[in-house]
């Protein structure tokens, strides 16, 4: 080799070792001194795959994503309650029981209540409701043996007639007043037993319509987490009995305390009152084409719709600032500078990319949302609401996914607010809530197992030092380092025995820091080097967790620090964790129709199809209540 060739040689090879180590195809100095040999190489491992072949799999090993479930109704049951007996052995003077001083013994015994007599001449109730009331019910009534609802003759009494009119309302609040529906049953004949089984029919009746009522505004009428593997929250049926036995209890009017299980959030009042304008207001969509694309200079014939619903959409300043527009416009389908002007004004008052391209975004936004289909996504916000505490925190950090938006909260006040990517269709966020309790600067990213398996193997079967040269590093569960090329990737399944990470970097997946709230999901938000997915209206493209636009601000904020703080810590260049004084709590949420810090709701698209999947599910259980509900 001559002197020049070695010395370009060297200078390549330079080049090459000053070249961050992540970068996508590092290449070897055995590469750059000798390409031919090196090709010869990869041709040897090329045909040594290929004659692996008939050894390999016929179908790649894959990691299955979360998916949603068909819903299943909560089971109803039979109500049992077996009337109760009276132990005379322990009952005193003071209970009514007169007893022979002399001779020690019991003159006259305690007098059964009047539904303790109902139940012995009833041995069968007809009623039935979903096993976690059904329990409750029985429970309590197996202790209580009182009528609470009813009069002697059967009828509804003052107390139950007060709750009837809450039970009515329940559609103001997002319920659906059918599900709590009691026909109220008069006795077939003026005989005792007649009037025994009405009179108990009709109590145990309107306790499942106040039990179901009482559950259904403080849990939500849906479980969530028979919706989809992407739902997790605690489950609340066990609770049946706490809830009823407060109705009774509480000290309260029972019309009362069924109003108070509903939330007391601020945010759920919004929605409340949003739902009641919507109730009457007359259906303000426009028509317009969903496909749509209208470029400058372009000549288009639903141009003048789209100029006209400007028109009605936009602020009174920015019909102020075109109206020589207006005035002069007479409906021309040619797509003037004039505008084209307009359109992005419009564009950046409706919060979409300001390019002057009327495209589908454009168009859904200027077309708006129906009265009937608003009013859906509020009912869905408000059952949504129903499964999150009713405290958020003094300070927390709210995330709505359809929004696209992430906020810190404190003092009741919005303090920051910024734009999110959060998970593809394929790859969604859960809904969840947590507690944030630490930030780690310069972080490793540790590759999920469903990327090492669906992404990264495919390749390294292919080529198994991928991920070495990617700048990934491979090491045993204990921390060992391995090389990829030792790997026998065509024996590596669906769970690997070993992790795959990338180091802090430029080029890291997570950027700079990442915000912790340790969950089953593997879900948190982070920074990314992706910086132009921000500017995009949609912004579902990673693979589960929140990238944040402001990072730094973000983890400023939950730690109580200042941004320069935080950016110190990250100049280091170290990998470094900061644990917070106080934990924070998070809520990864999906909320389609959610109330701004203004108390205006906006409406978000559903882009992972849960509204639809949510109402599928509410549809059926009013069906199978409707089946079961006494009459």
């Amino acid at each position: 080799m001559s002197t020049l060739k070695i010395t370009t040689a060297i200078l390549i090879a330079g080049s090459v070792f000053s070249t961050p180590a992540i970068a996508q195809e590092r290449k070897t100095l055995f590469q750059v001194l000798f390409p031919k040999a090196h090709e010869r190489k990869v041709q040897r491992e090329r045909a040594r795959l290929e004659a692996l072949k008939p050894q390999l799999p016929r179908e790649l090993p894959r990691v299955k994503q979360t998916r949603n479930y068909v819903y299943k109704v909560a089971a109803f049951t039979p109500i049992a309650i077996k009337a109760k007996e009276i132990e005379f052995a322990a009952v005193l003077p003071s209970d009514g029981v007169e007893i022979d001083e002399e001779n020690q013994s019991l003159v006259s015994a305690p007098e059964a209540s009047v539904m303790t007599k109902d139940l012995e001449a009833n041995k069968e109730l007809v009623l039935r409701a979903e096993k976690h009331l059904a329990a409750a019910i029985a429970d309590f009534y197996s202790e209580n043996q009182e009528y609470h609802w009813v009069t002697e003759t059967g009828e509804w009494n003052a107390k139950a007639r007060s709750v009837m009119k809450v039970l009515e309302d329940a559609d103001t609040y997002g319920l659906r007043a059918a599900d709590y529906a009691v026909n109220q049953v008069s006795p077939v004949s003026d005989s005792e037993a007649d009037l025994s089984s009405a009179r108990l029919t009709n109590e145990i009746a309107f306790s499942i319509a106040v039990a179901r009522y009482a559950m259904d505004a403080e849990f939500g009428t849906i479980n969530p987490n028979r919706l989809s593997g992407y739902h997790a929250f605690p489950a609340h049926d066990s609770k049946a009995s706490a809830i009823l036995e407060k109705v009774f209890t509480s000290g309260a009017l029972p019309a009362i305390t069924l109003k108070s299980f509903h939330p007391q959030h601020v945010k759920f009042t919004a929605l409340k009152s949003e739902l009641q304008n919507l109730m009457g207001a007359e259906d303000e969509k426009i028509d317009l084409p969903a496909k749509v694309l209208i470029k400058p200079g372009m000549q288009h014939p639903e141009l003048p719709n789209f100029v006209n619903a400007i028109k009605k959409r936009g602020s009174e300043e920015l019909l102020a600032d075109h109206a020589e527009l207006f005035a002069a416009y007479t409906n021309g389908d040619k797509y003037t500078p004039s505008i084209v002007a307009l359109v992005k004004d419009y564009q950046k008052e409706a919060g979409l990319g300001a390019d002057g391209i009327i495209g589908k975004n454009t168009s859904a936004k200027l077309a708006g949302i129906g009265s009937a289909d608003k009013i859906d996504r509020v009912k869905l916000a408000m059952e949504r609401l129903r499964w999150l505490p009713n405290e958020f925190g003094e300070r927390h950090v709210f995330i709505n996914q359809p929004e696209f938006r992430a906020r810190y909260i404190e003092g009741g006040n919005e303090a920051l607010s910024m734009r999110v990517v959060v998970g593809k269709k394929s790859n969604q966020t859960n809904f969840f809530y947590d507690e944030i309790d630490h930030v780690v600067y310069n972080p490793y990213w540790g590759v999920p197992k469903s990327i090492v398996v669906n992404k990264f193997l495919p390749k390294s079967i292919a080529n198994p030092g991928y991920l070495d040269q990617s700048g990934y590093e491979v090491t045993t569960f204990g921390g060992k380092r391995l090389s990829s090329s030792s790997i026998n990737w065509t024996e590596v399944g669906a769970n690997p025995n070993f992790a795959v990470r990338q180091p802090p970097g430029p080029k890291n997946a997570l950027g700079e820091l990442k915000i912790m709230f340790p969950n089953k999901h593997a879900i948190y938000m982070h920074d990314t080097p992706a910086k132009n997915l921000f500017k995009k209206d949609y912004r579902a493209y990673s693979h589960g967790c929140v990238r944040l636009h402001d990072p730094h601000a973000m983890a400023a904020a939950v730690l109580g620090k200042s941004k320069g703080q935080v950016k110190a810590a990250i100049s280091t260049g170290r990998n470094q964790t900061e644990k917070l004084r106080e934990k924070v709590p998070v809520y990864v949420s999906y909320f389609t129709a959610w109330p701004q810090k203004d108390g205006s709701v906006k409406y978000f698209g559903d882009i992972y199809d849960r509204d639809k999947h949510l109402l599928k599910a509410m549809d059926a259980t009013e069906k199978v209540r409707a089946a079961n509900t006494a009459s």
